[in-house]
């Protein structure tokens, strides 16, 4: 019949499988073996078994099984066992649960599933905490109403955040950077949660987070790390309306060579925050991250040369630009299709307004259509020109 781990994988497999496409009759004795290991109180054998007796598409599919097995996993500690059993009496109960019993059932476990979460975050797990911050926001026991539960979620997060501050004091860069991180940008923190902070809870957050990026900068640590502690920590001066320290903490960023650093400084002569408004200077900037690739830089640099910002104005740079950046198709440069779009808009307008070319509406109408499927609002509206009506 073959070792453990190799019945546990057939139930898994079989688990997995559409009705009538594994073998039953191997899973079922594959069941049998791995039996008296759940009851010997395995508690990662006794939830699979609760699995395969809940999978409703072969004769062996039991509810009542289902929530025998559930339950003693559930009391070794597994929460996904508690939230299973509250699955079935939520969506599937057995026959003969009235209402009200069904009612009781659901709330029962689903506290016995935030409990056994709440037991493991006072033991100092983190993700048990982020667990219950966002649980009692999207799925609250009924018992309470949102706004409870949203309080609740508050004090859930302050808890993550405890544990994550006292694994940061003595943990290396990567435990200080997700901290800082989750303070900065609020990472997998709810928007109820985040709406209920006041400005001094905000300002404590951004202090802290810079805190943590200058103890990454001196830590013993790669200089990718380093960049994106300075780029962040610059993020966060700017939250912080510090402008001269938000601009030195992203040349720092610039110099370990953080591309999206550039646009930042740019940024910052461009509109004169944190120093002397420039833009000569910001032009120079947005140049250096375009010649990385930086493809938000790029598009300022294109912006510069169309309207005259910081040197002579020049069409064909500009549109040599947006070219260069709308060719960019195919999965390879998904993760750019904000700034693509941006490029094939500028295109339509340059075309629709003859700025450095002919003007042609019926190339403005295709770049603009091609930005629309890239979801560029600005171009859908530019469509509603009465000069393309002729062209729908």
């Amino acid at each position: 019949m073959g070792g453990l781990s190799e019945q546990l994988n057939i139930i898994k497999k079989f688990i997995k499988c559409h009705a009538g496409e594994s073998d039953e009759v191997q899973a079922r004795r594959a069941v049998e073996t791995v039996m008296p290991v759940a009851e010997s109180g395995d508690a990662k054998v006794q939830y699979l078994l609760g699995k395969y007796y809940s999978w409703g598409y072969h004769h062996d599919c039991d509810n009542l099984k289902a929530i025998y097995w559930f339950g003693k996993a559930a009391d070794s500690g597994d929460e996904r066992a508690a939230e299973a059993i509250m699955d079935i009496y939520r969506n599937d109960c057995p026959d003969g649960t009235d209402v009200v019993q069904r009612k009781a059932l659901i709330l029962k476990w689903h506290k016995r599933w935030f409990g056994i979460l709440a037991e493991k975050a006072g033991k100092g797990a983190a993700d048990a905490a982020q667990a219950l911050m966002n649980l009692y926001v999207d799925d609250c026991p009924e018992d309470m109403n949102p706004e409870e539960g949203v309080e609740e979620a508050c004090k859930w997060y302050a808890r993550q955040i405890g544990i994550l501050t006292s694994k940061a004091a003595n943990g290396d860069a990567v435990d200080k950077m997700s901290l800082a991180d989750i303070l900065l940008y609020g990472y997998n923190v709810p928007e109820e949660v985040l709406a209920s902070f006041t400005d001094e809870d905000d300002k404590r957050s951004l202090l802290q987070a810079v805190k943590l990026y200058k103890e990454v900068v001196k830590c013993d640590c790669i200089d990718f790390l380093k960049s994106e502690a300075c780029y962040n920590m610059g993020r966060a001066y700017d939250d912080l309306g510090e402008g001269k320290k938000a601009l030195a903490s992203f040349k720092k960023a610039a110099k370990l060579n953080n591309h999206e650093a550039y646009v930042k400084v740019g940024d910052a002569y461009h509109y004169g925050n944190g120093t002397e408004q420039d833009d000569a200077q910001a032009r120079k900037w947005y140049r250096k991250g375009a010649d990385l690739g930086e493809i938000t830089a790029a598009l300022r640099l294109a912006d510069c040369y169309k309207n005259g910002i910081g040197g002579k104005q020049d069409y064909a740079k500009a549109m040599e630009i947006y070219m260069c950046l709308a060719e960019r198709t195919g999965r390879k440069w998904q993760h750019q299709a904000a700034g693509i779009d941006t490029a094939l808009y500028e295109l339509g307008c340059m075309h629709m307004e003859g700025l450095g070319v002919q003007q042609d509406m019926k190339k403005a109408y295709r770049y603009f259509k091609l930005a629309v499927k890239k979801e560029n609002i600005n171009a859908g509206n530019a469509l509603n020109d009465e000069r393309f009506k002729d062209f729908k």
